[in-house]
């Protein structure tokens, strides 16, 4: 248990200790979940074997044990990926208030576990104290966009707090007057600015497709972060970035950093590979982008030139960068997209190219 709340804590003491980002363990996290639920389960099943259900109920310390078992079951069902990606919000209200009622339960089923609870608990509250430290309130507006998307401008200078964040990292958000106690993650989409975060996001079930449809354009927002660790892409020759529909969140402000003379990679500026690819041209005017930046925004547009050839346009733009160049290939968007840039890379791997590959998920 305490393994497992240390692997789900977002600011916690993992985060502090290695640096390293709550996505990069997110992984483990889910590994270790699984064995604790469906330990959970089976423990209760066998015990069952040999104490029957209606003796169960009425001894106490084996009841909160059933209530805890049948937490972690509705837990373990929810976290299935297709059934959490249908039911998102069930899925985090299991998660966090599931949580919340199963220490307590677990605490008053055998004197034994009582440490370890414990510990899960400190992990889980400290947890939750960071995340508070790190909240920030402040004055957004909405941009209806093409494609059922919207973008939420979340306005810095309504906040007397400074906020800073990199490329690539992200913010929980949370709005109570359309939904109350969720927070969801985004990735940010405007490049550091003292003025201005940007937050593109798709309409789909609840709280984005409230927010969608939500007639106030003007919202109190509250969010929590900036929250990640992306890489670095010091000493690149070139920069492979590609983006899917709502991928250009990630790929947009990094290009932009990349090419910027005032960026961190100003002292040796890689060149930059940019590609878009997006259903319909109007999908275009989700980002701002003018030459000013230095960055050919290439984009491609499925509904008038077909599916891209993603793993030759990767391959070819490896070779391009020339004998001995280092380039790294960064993409964020749909799971097909995804893995041909991968297996793009491998094969250019094999053959003895220097390429590394990063890839920003959509799924949580």
């Amino acid at each position: 248990m305490p393994i497992l709340f240390l692997l789900g804590a977002k600011t916690g003491l993992l985060v502090q200790w290695t640096g390293w980002s709550h996505e990069g363990y997110n992984i483990l996290h889910r590994h270790v979940g699984r064995v604790v639920c469906t330990a959970a389960v089976l423990h209760v099943f066998f015990y069952s074997l040999a104490c029957p259900i209606e003796v169960m109920v009425h001894v106490t310390t084996i009841f909160v044990a059933l209530l805890a078992a049948i937490g972690f079951f509705l837990i373990l069902i929810s976290s299935i990926a297709p059934l959490r990606a249908k039911t998102y919000e069930l899925f985090l209200m299991l998660h966090v208030y599931g949580v919340v009622a199963i220490l307590p339960l677990l605490y008053f089923h055998f004197e034994r576990v009582r440490p370890y609870v414990i510990a899960s608990a400190v992990i889980f509250l400290w947890d939750r104290i960071n995340r508070f430290r790190n909240s920030h309130h402040v004055i957004a507006h909405t941009t209806i966009l093409s494609g059922n998307t919207v973008k939420l401008s979340m306005n810095l200078n309504s906040t007397t707090r400074e906020i800073h964040w990199k490329t690539g990292q992200y913010v929980y958000v949370s709005i109570s007057s359309l939904a109350k106690q969720q927070a969801h993650p985004f990735t940010i989409a405007s490049p550091p600015n003292p003025n201005t975060l940007d937050l593109i996001i798709r309409a789909r079930k609840g709280f984005s497709k409230s927010l969608f449809l939500s007639e106030v354009p003007e919202h109190k927002v509250t969010f929590h972060g900036p929250y990640g660790s992306p890489p670095t892409f010091e000493g690149c020759d070139r920069v492979i970035l590609l983006a899917g529909g709502a991928g250009i969140s990630y790929a947009y402000p990094e290009a932009i950093a990349l090419a910027s003379s005032t960026g961190h990679y100003s002292a040796a500026n890689p060149e930059v590979d940019f590609l878009w690819v997006v259903p319909s041209r109007d999908f275009s005017s989700w980002v701002d982008l003018k030459e000013d930046y230095n960055v050919d925004f290439k984009v491609w547009v499925t509904a008038e030139q077909g599916r891209p050839n993603i793993r030759k346009y990767v391959k070819d733009s490896i070779v391009a960068a020339g004998p001995g160049a280092r380039v790294a290939v960064a993409v964020c968007g749909p799971a097909p997209l995804v893995r041909d840039s991968r297996n793009a890379c491998a094969e250019m791997l094999w053959e003895g190219s220097n390429v590394v590959f990063y890839s920003e998920n959509f799924g949580w």
